[in-house]
């Protein structure tokens, strides 16, 4: 059976080699995304590179999305990854001042010099204003989970760990049912855009778009450098976003249901009753609509999946998803080939059971 569905997997080190991609390819995959919250298109020229050498020695027409950095809040660059447990004591401190306070603040110097183990992350200044005790603040698409005790400073805030794990430079921050006002483009998502035809992007995915203006806005910018053909996938992120679901559809080629700062936004029970209800509402708008975010999951250290992560793809299919990708599985993973082909297998199983 061929497939009606396109199957994306996420370009990164655990398969950037022409060998990883073209096992992709020949597993089922139609095209890759890369996550541009880390790095630019040029750092990725390389890797892009091979990419599209394999595809064209396998007369393939590849889809290139490119993720960009969006409206969204990373904590800055940890010179070593923080191995965090239930209980550590750490200290959020704005990433503007962070190289100054080193130097010059006396709570600052306390706190390295102190005789307890603690851990500093530098986060975006502008959640300052916004931090305040006894919020829940989570990190890398809610995997961390912190609670502010008190602040120090109005640039320091201490706070406990709740749910720990290893945290790596760049990732995800976000206050629990808070929305911060930021702009929908950063000064790198601009500077990439102009790189797209260079590189032989075919979309790009917008995080976080809560209103049909945020979409008007990435619209105009590849207008500007002629660049109308290159199809626009607005990531659904915030409630926000949900709620201004159908304001959005007319501005944007396919929808994408972004599972994991989406269930940082709304408890994870509900989470698949918005699922849901996204999917509902573009079938009956017919608007394509890709589901992403732990699709297989285990599968980063495991050679097969789980029961639940098939059932999860399954289900995905018969309520009507255009596309389905892989990120961590195929970028960070062990087995990024394994995982493609179990997408693609059982992502053929549901077809076939629902035509």
């Amino acid at each position: 059976m061929k497939h009606s569905l396109h199957l994306y997997g996420t370009l990164g080190p655990a398969c950037a080699s022409k060998e990883k991609i073209q096992a992709m390819f020949l597993a089922g995959m139609t095209g890759m995304r890369l996550n541009l919250s880390h790095s630019n298109l040029d750092d990725c020229e390389d890797w892009l590179q091979q990419y599209h050498e394999v595809s064209e020695r396998m007369h393939i027409i590849p889809e290139l999305l490119v993720d960009l950095q969006g409206p969204e809040l990373r904590i800055g660059t940890l010179d070593t990854p923080l191995s965090l447990s239930s209980g550590d004591i750490v200290f959020l401190i704005s990433e503007k001042s962070f190289q100054e306070k080193k130097e010059n603040s006396d709570i600052f110097s306390r706190i390295l010099n102190g005789k307890d183990e603690f851990f500093i992350i530098p986060c975006p200044e502008i959640l300052f204003s916004y931090f305040d005790e006894e919020q829940e603040v989570r990190l890398n698409d809610g995997k961390i989970v912190l609670k502010i005790s008190a602040p120090l400073e109005s640039d320091i805030f201490c706070a406990e760990v709740i749910k720990g794990g290893e945290l790596t430079s760049r990732k995800s921050i976000a206050i629990k049912d808070l929305t911060v006002p930021l702009p929908v483009l950063t000064k790198t998502d601009k500077e990439n855009l102009k790189l797209l035809r260079k590189y032989h992007v075919t979309g790009v995915m917008l995080p976080f778009v809560r209103i049909a203006d945020d979409l008007i806005t990435l619209r105009k910018e590849l207008m500007a450098d002629n660049m109308d053909y290159i199809r626009i996938f607005a990531k659904i992120e915030s409630i926000e976003g949900v709620e201004h679901l159908p304001s959005l559809l007319p501005f944007c080629d396919e929808i994408v249901i972004a599972r994991g700062d989406l269930g940082n936004a709304i408890p994870l029970p509900k989470l698949p009753a918005v699922q849901k209800r996204i999917s509902t509402t573009c079938l009956h708008a017919k608007k394509p609509f890709m589901v992403v975010t732990q699709m297989l999951a285990s599968m980063e250290e495991n050679p097969v999946p789980t029961r639940a992560e098939v059932t999860d793809i399954f289900q995905a299919v018969l309520d009507g998803a255009s596309s389905l990708m892989l990120t961590g599985e195929t970028a960070m993973g062990a087995y990024p080939e394994e995982a493609m082909k179990i997408l693609s297998q059982t992502s053929e199983e549901a077809l076939r059971f629902k035509y």
